[in-house]
């Protein structure tokens, strides 16, 4: 039987904002988000529960990870790893201008989401700990985060590992799952 790594995306974070912020307000809000759970009423789709219920399941430190994790398996031991952990990206500069955070996240988007070298390290490492971690178990599922996750992907495609071939969306709980033929 194959092994399996599905990368999950966090649910929606319990920090709202409403509003516009101008760069040192998106500090404090990024701030406020790193330290959020998830909204209570967040719950992830019953196909993720199910794929989760015979996986290792792992997340990142981030409380939005680990509440998610705790969420796609109840009652159950979650690894946390800050490897998996979001990149950590300097804001752009724009001009002390007040914007909303959805437009905040549209200039990382358009500045582009490459790790530092020494995030790319870290990402490396992080397939390894879930190459290991399939190795033992089987499959797993990893809480993580939108943009470092297709930094993980990328090392586990350089490990051997293959996506599965279906949609990877960037959508909160959104799954991506890469496969490792049996030997």
């Amino acid at each position: 039987m194959p092994r399996t790594i599905t990368l999950v995306r966090h649910g929606r974070s319990a920090h709202v904002h409403t509003g516009w912020l101008d760069f040192d307000g998106f500090l404090r809000w990024r701030e406020s988000y790193e330290l959020a759970p998830i909204a209570d009423d967040d719950l992830p789709p019953r196909e993720l529960c199910t794929l989760a219920e015979n996986a290792a399941i792992v997340a990142s430190n981030a409380p939005r990870a680990i509440t998610s994790a705790q969420r796609l398996a109840p009652d159950r031991e979650v690894t946390i790893s800050p490897l998996l952990r979001e990149l950590e990206l300097p804001p752009p500069r724009m001009f002390n201008l007040r914007l909303p955070p959805l437009v905040w996240a549209l200039a990382f988007l358009l500045r582009g989401l490459r790790p530092s070298g020494e995030e790319a390290q870290r990402a490396a490492e992080a397939a390894k700990l879930l190459d290991t971690l399939a190795r033992e178990k089987g499959s797993v599922v990893a809480a993580t985060h939108g943009a470092v996750r297709p930094a993980i992907a990328r090392e586990l495609v350089r490990l051997g590992w293959a996506h599965d071939g279906g949609r990877r969306g960037t959508h909160h709980w959104s799954a991506w799952t890469l496969t490792m033929p049996a030997a």
